[in-house]
């Protein structure tokens, strides 16, 4: 598993701002064979998976918060990434609501199926987390918009 050196960062935009990146070069990139490539590997010994994309002028991958934890990194900390093409289907639970709402509009439907994972993920959990069957159907109805705007449910 090919490893490099990189440098943890902020996100500079609203929402990003909140969020903690690992800097991909653009070298191991062109080795990934893809400009947005799903990834697993490990830093500090931890395993994780992710998705290499273009952002703020870099290609960078997001580091979730419990992994920033568990591999004990911050931002600002430059650390050892080792990193390959990860080539196993990332499958996420679509509720019923969300399904019937993508069967609906196949547009939609390839609009989210082209999200990342984290995205489709997030928007499934969102409207899956509803204790109500009418709050689950509200929601999936809202998400229509965030889909389509690539955004996060909330932002």
């Amino acid at each position: 598993m090919p490893s490099f050196w990189t440098v943890l960062v902020s996100g500079g935009k609203r929402p990003y701002d909140a969020w903690t990146f690992l800097v991909v070069p653009n070298h191991v990139v062109e080795k990934l064979g893809s400009k947005r490539a799903q990834v697993r590997g490990t830093i500090r010994g931890v395993h994780f998976t992710g998705t290499v994309s273009r952002g703020e002028g870099v290609y960078r991958m997001p580091v979730p918060r419990d992994l920033q934890m568990k591999a004990r990194i911050a931002c600002g900390d430059q650390v050892r990434v080792s990193m390959q093409l990860d080539s196993e289907p990332r499958l996420v639970g679509v509720p019923p609501e969300l399904q019937e709402l993508l069967a609906a509009d196949p547009t939609l439907a390839k609009r989210f199926a082209d999200l990342p994972p984290a995205h489709r993920r997030a928007w499934a959990a969102h409207v899956a987390e509803a204790k109500r069957p009418d709050t689950r159907a509200r929601r999936a109805a809202k998400a229509a918009d965030g889909i389509r705007n690539k955004t996060f449910p909330g932002a």
